[in-house]
C-alpha cells in the first residue's frame, strides 16, 4: 500500500507541484495519515495545511497562464522531484515503513508525470485543437481525483 501511495502522490507533484504536499498536509491534519514522530511530523500542522491548499490553489490558477515555464525544465523538475520524494517519504512514514524507498518512487513518479503531463497536453492539444486551459482544467481535475483517493485511503 505504500509504494502505491507514494507512487500516486509523487505523480500528481509532478503535475502540480504543490498538490502532493497539501494533500499529505491535509490527512496529517486529519489524522489519516501518521507522521506524528518522524522528520515530517510539521505537515500535521493546520496552519501549513492551510497554507500548502492556499499555494495548491494558485498554483492551478497559475498554471494557466502562458508566462508559466515548461515543468520539465531544471529548476522546476527538480522542485518537482522533492515535493514527490517528501510525499513518497510521508507514505512510507505513514505505514511505519523506511522512508528512503518511498522518496526514491515519490521523486521519480513525479519526474515521469511531469514528463507525461507535459507530452499528454501538447499531443492534445494538437490532436484536438483544444485550448490549453482547457486540457490544465482536466490535469488539474485528475490531480484532485488522485490526491483525495491516495490521501483518504492512507491508513
Amino acid at each position: 500500500m505504500s509504494a502505491r501511495k507514494a507512487l500516486a502522490l509523487g505523480a500528481i507533484s509532478g503535475l502540480r507541484f504543490a498538490s502532493g504536499p497539501a494533500f499529505v498536509a491535509r490527512a496529517a491534519k486529519a489524522g489519516d495519515m501518521d507522521l506524528g514522530g518522524t522528520t515530517l511530523a510539521f505537515l500535521g500542522s493546520p496552519l501549513l495545511s492551510k497554507a500548502l491548499t492556499m499555494l495548491q490553489l494558485g498554483e492551478m490558477v497559475g498554471d494557466k497562464l502562458p508566462a508559466v515555464p515548461s515543468r520539465t525544465r531544471l529548476m522546476p523538475l527538480l522542485g518537482r522531484a522533492a515535493s514527490g520524494g517528501m510525499v513518497g517519504a510521508a507514505a512510507f512514514f505513514s505505514d511505519d515503513r523506511r522512508a528512503a524507498t518511498g522518496v526514491l518512487l515519490g521523486s521519480s513518479a513525479a519526474v515521469a508525470a511531469a514528463f507525461a503531463g507535459e507530452g499528454v497536453r501538447a499531443l492534445v492539444g494538437r490532436g484536438m485543437g483544444l485550448p490549453d486551459p482547457v486540457i490544465a482544467l482536466a490535469e488539474d481535475t485528475v490531480v484532485l481525483l488522485v490526491g483525495y483517493r491516495a490521501s483518504k485511503h492512507a491508513r
